[in-house]
């Protein structure tokens, strides 16, 4: 379910995956892959707990005064 509303999001909102897209055809997040496919793929991965708990990380560091960099899923 959770991955669903990720896709949602993904679809309907994000300026990277969305309608949105045209606005900003460099893209718009800092990361890659961006804060949203990147918790899709934790929760696929990892499960429901574990995946939306490294989704948070994630998000909590885009932001200003973080480094713009490739940030992969943790392979254990």
């Amino acid at each position: 379910m959770a991955v669903l509303l990720i896709k949602a999001y993904q679809l309907l909102l994000s300026p990277d995956h969305s309608w949105l897209k045209a606005r900003y055809p460099y893209g718009y997040c800092r990361h890659y892959p961006s804060c949203s496919e990147y918790s899709r793929q934790a929760v696929v991965k990892f499960g429901l707990i574990r995946g939306l708990f490294l989704g948070s990380k994630r998000i909590l560091k885009c932001n200003p005064w973080s480094e713009a960099k490739v940030d992969l899923l943790p392979n254990e």
